[in-house]
């Protein structure tokens, strides 16, 4: 059995079942035409629009806000954005989010060293002290919830005010994703083994 200090790889059930069908045919305009959009970026619909939006398509624009929000709005580097998403998916057992935030990552041009060592930070020369203390703050999030006392107080050494929060909601917002996907059964659509689309 692994030690604690080991269990920062992926923790997934050994099946995944989908708990809700597929729906093949939508007829809210706003769902299709995500979903054309998302086949032309990533080179696939991603399961989520046939089984989440499909069926609540008024979710749809409201979390692709939220989601716009973490890639673009925050004033944290986008590549430590990248680095706790993926985190916090791998330490939910979201192999959905987990696949798909790290597609996006390597697409946009990540560090692949960094990329690499996300899954077990402490290992990762690569990674910076603020960036092993991001992804600390991802792995108990992913856990109980709370970070430690300890962990804490490295954040508030690292980073301003403004950067906890925005981390905590990233955290948090992941979370919630990896909980929406694991709950439905979806799992990963396999993203990272599709080419990328040419400019």
């Amino acid at each position: 059995m692994p030690s604690a200090s080991t269990s920062l790889a992926v923790r997934v059930e050994s099946e995944h079942t989908l708990r809700l069908p597929l729906i093949g045919r939508v007829s809210d305009l706003r769902v299709r035409l995500f979903a054309a959009l998302f086949r032309r970026e990533l080179g696939k619909v991603m399961t989520p629009v046939w089984v989440i939006y499909a069926r609540m398509p008024r979710l749809l624009w409201p979390q692709m806000l939220m989601i716009r929000l973490a890639q673009k709005g925050l004033s944290l580097d986008p590549t430590l954005v990248d680095l706790v998403q993926i985190r916090v998916s791998a330490a939910n057992g979201c192999t959905f989010c987990t696949d798909l935030h790290r597609a996006v990552a390597q697409r946009s041009g990540r560090d692949a060293r960094k990329l690499a060592a996300v899954d077990q930070p402490a290992l990762g020369a690569e990674l910076s002290d603020a960036e092993r203390i991001a992804l600390t703050l991802a792995e108990e999030i992913a856990g109980n919830g709370l970070p430690s006392d300890g962990t804490f107080t490295a954040l508030r050494a690292a980073f301003s005010e403004r950067a906890i929060v925005e981390l905590v909601w990233l955290c948090s917002f992941t979370a919630y994703l990896n909980r929406m996907a694991r709950v439905l059964g979806i799992a990963s659509d396999g993203f990272c083994d599709l080419p990328a689309r040419s400019s």
